[in-house]
């Protein structure tokens, strides 16, 4: 999955369907300025078409392909250090599917550092793969994906809580019970 091409086609049959809590919640909300996080080749970039669109990841060659195949500013970044704050506010965050590569410190760490970049009336979506408690087909998906901090479902909540205000918890499968996710939706702590 290091090759930017391979990771496009290995998500590109699932992407609607992992998407799909998101974009019935963002129908209701005004969306002006994005930033997605971890945003790899870009995937998400054209379901922001009508809003400017900034997408930050660490994997330059990842973010070659986004500036090629999509509008939008692409930013190379290692999210639990660099500085954010050029950057202004968004009043839409998106995390997809990248908090189950990173640590706990990491994932409280990086969801710190987009607090103060979320306008106070904006909303941070974060789509993850949750490790179900059971054997099942779901929990050998999260077991082989390269990601190694996939969480429970209290773990998720738990690490979000810590630092959003959760408006939305909501947990779904996809890809016929293959995958595990959880969606979640949050404001800033008023």
């Amino acid at each position: 999955m290091e090759h930017p091409a391979i990771y496009a086609l290995w998500q590109a049959p699932f992407a609607a369907q992992k998407f799909a809590p998101v974009e019935r919640r963002l129908r209701d909300l005004p969306v002006r300025r994005v930033l997605d996080v971890g945003c790899g080749t870009g995937t998400n970039a054209r379901r922001f078409e009508h809003a400017e669109y900034v997408g930050l990841d660490i994997n330059e060659r990842y973010l070659q392909m986004a500036r090629a195949r999509y509008a939008g500013k692409f930013v190379q970044a290692d999210l639990t250090e660099a500085d954010l704050s050029s950057l202004g506010t968004f009043d839409t965050i998106l995390v997809n599917s990248f908090l189950h590569h990173v640590s706990d410190d990491d994932v409280r760490r990086i969801l710190s550092r987009l607090t103060p970049l979320l306008a106070p009336d904006g909303r941070v979506h974060v789509l993850e793969l949750v490790l179900p408690p059971r054997m099942s087909r779901a929990r050998v998906m999260a077991k082989l994906d390269r990601g190694r901090f996939a969480r429970s479902i209290e773990s998720w909540t738990g690490l979000f809580s810590a630092v959003f205000e959760p408006v939305v918890t909501e947990p779904y499968t996809f890809g016929g019970g293959l995958w595990a996710m959880i969606y979640l939706q949050g404001r800033v702590r008023r």
